[in-house]
């Protein structure tokens, strides 16, 4: 069996359900597929929510009787469809199938805002703050340029997308956490000696990260700083400053109409600075 058979089969897993053989076949494939294990898991896991939030919900002792006893009564030809609605019976049922579905929806939206390997990304996140400016090798360069730059330094395959390509950088590294290599620079403006943003390039394989969707942006934020992150293939580019989720969403809306400024909100004394030598 293959794996993508096999995912479409997990779908239909229900815990505590009797399966048949291409299921029981499809979970073996699962635990022994780790990425197939992951999305496996993370299914069981929503779907165990949401049994567990239905079970809490407790309607009214007496709404059974009540609904039996308005079914049992002979329906009058005049009555209007207004009464109808406000009858204590049909009221209470529908406000539990609004609850039901309210929860639903939560769950839903709760698991399409997290994605696998968000904690790592959220940690990446929270290290700009500690930062010096010291850490970074002067430069002047692209973003769309400096792939001979981090290989010569141990970072293989840097890849910049279209929208960032052209972005001026002024400063760059290259630094490991817990052994795994993240490539990572500053875009600024040299004679200024000022910075926007910083950018950090890594794996998605190394650190377990799966968007949802290639080549969009998710944005979330940490502390002070805000970040948008983006996949492509098994690069990820993450975009990091001080700021709002609305300023980063101003900063790329200017990537997608092919600026290179950062957004105006975007407090630029608070960043790290990477050093300018001063004439």
């Amino acid at each position: 069996m293959k794996a993508d058979t096999a995912e479409t089969l997990l779908r239909c897993y229900r815990t505590g359900k009797k399966i048949d053989s291409k299921m029981e076949k499809a979970v073996r494939l699962a635990e022994e597929d780790p990425e197939l294990k992951q999305k496996f898991s993370a299914q069981v896991e929503f779907d165990e929510q949401i049994i567990e939030a239905i079970h809490c919900i407790k309607p009214p002792e007496n709404l059974r009787q009540k609904l039996t006893d308005l079914s049992a009564k002979p329906r009058e030809e005049k009555t209007r469809l207004r009464k109808q609605m406000i009858n204590p019976a049909v009221l209470t049922a529908l406000l539990g199938l609004v609850v039901i579905v309210g929860i639903i929806v939560f769950f839903v939206m709760e698991r399409m805002e997290r994605f696998p390997g968000r904690d790592a990304v959220e940690n990446m996140l929270a290290g700009p703050s500690k930062l010096s400016g010291t850490e970074f090798e002067q430069i002047s360069s692209t973003t769309g340029q400096l792939g001979d730059w981090f290989y010569m330094r141990g970072y293989d395959g840097f890849e910049a997308p279209a929208e960032i390509a052209a972005l001026p950088v002024i400063g760059s590294r290259v630094f490991r956490i817990d052994g795994r290599t993240v490539a990572q620079f500053a875009v600024g403006n040299a004679q200024e000696n000022s910075m926007r943003c910083l950018i950090f390039q890594f794996h998605a394989s190394e650190f377990g990260v799966q968007m949802p969707a290639e080549n969009q942006w998710k944005v979330l934020s940490q502390e002070a700083w805000v970040g948008a992150i983006s996949q492509h293939g098994d690069h990820c580019f993450l975009i990091a400053f001080r700021g709002t989720k609305a300023d980063m969403e101003d900063f790329l809306k200017t990537l997608r109409e092919g600026a290179t400024a950062a957004p105006a909100k975007a407090p630029q004394e608070e960043a790290p600075k990477p050093p300018v030598d001063k004439p």
